[in-house]
């Protein structure tokens, strides 16, 4: 599958009223590998599933008949973390492959939005409800009905209590920043898929790899259609990597929908400076 193919299908599976949704019926893991096929044409998508199918039936097998909530989310997390040997990546945590889903399981390394995801879609398979918690600057996961204690899939999946994630949100963001009680709230599976997409958004922009850039926001605006920043952003890399005709369609796209937007007048001049250079 190419990269375009990629986003439309992207576009398409996103248009299921359960991509917004906590907690619901949401195919996280072909969310992910979507994104994951925009880079590499040839991820073998039935096969991650295969292996998702096969790690959830693991799973299952090590949750006791009577398993309280806790017992079944360490099924999960001790198979992934302690058996298959997942684990942060903390040498290189701003590598590329630690956002696609099929590096990180052949890698068995991640950063802890895509090893949080990877639970909740063996959880999902298990019969485990599982919620993404979008913690700023650390990513962690919860029991849909265990609302007191969090993991950490980063580092281990160590369980903590709400001031543990506090003190990891201090660690993460710097000791100004208070633990406040939203910081703990789930998050959709749109949202956690966009989160995802900006990591690489701001690895490949920091690396001047527009190309990959540009399609990583493609992706972003498929998963984020009513987001025009994004269209703007596009043309801003464009106009770094010296496409100049469609920087101009980008911004001319984007004041199109946001005609009183802050920086409207900003775009505005960049866009009459590309046109009068155009023969």
């Amino acid at each position: 599958m190419n990269a375009d193919d990629a986003i439309l299908e992207l576009g398409k599976l996103v248009e299921s009223p359960s991509a917004d949704e906590i907690g619901g019926d949401f195919n996280l893991a072909l969310g992910a590998l979507l994104i994951a096929s925009t880079d590499d044409s040839n991820v073998d998508i039935d096969g991650v599933m295969g292996n998702l199918d096969r790690m959830a039936s693991a799973a299952s097998s090590r949750i006791p008949d009577d398993g309280n909530e806790l017992q079944q989310l360490n099924a999960v997390t001790d198979l992934l973390f302690g058996v298959i040997g997942l684990s942060g990546n903390r040498d290189d945590y701003y590598d590329p492959r630690n956002s696609y889903l099929n590096q990180v399981m052949e890698r068995r390394l991640g950063i802890p939005i895509t090893l949080s995801l990877l639970c909740m879609e063996v959880g999902r398979r298990a019969g485990v409800p599982i919620l993404g918690i979008g913690m700023p600057g650390h990513f962690l996961i919860r029991h849909r009905d265990e609302p007191g204690f969090f993991v950490d899939s980063f580092n281990g999946g160590l369980l903590l209590s709400q001031d543990e994630c506090g003190a990891l949100l201090r660690e993460a963001a710097g000791d100004a920043v208070r633990l406040e009680s939203h910081h703990l709230n789930p998050v959709t599976s749109r949202e956690m898929l966009a989160r995802i997409l900006r990591n690489l958004k701001a690895i490949y922009w920091d690396r001047e790899d527009f190309d990959r850039c540009i399609t990583t926001i493609g992706a972003l605006m498929a998963v984020l259609p009513d987001r025009p920043e994004e269209q703007r952003d596009r043309g801003v890399v464009h106009l770094k990597a010296g496409n100049r005709r469609e920087s101009a369609e980008d911004f001319a796209a984007y004041l199109a929908v946001a005609p009183d937007a802050e920086d409207a007048e900003t775009v505005r001049n960049a866009l009459s400076r590309l046109r009068s250079s155009q023969p």
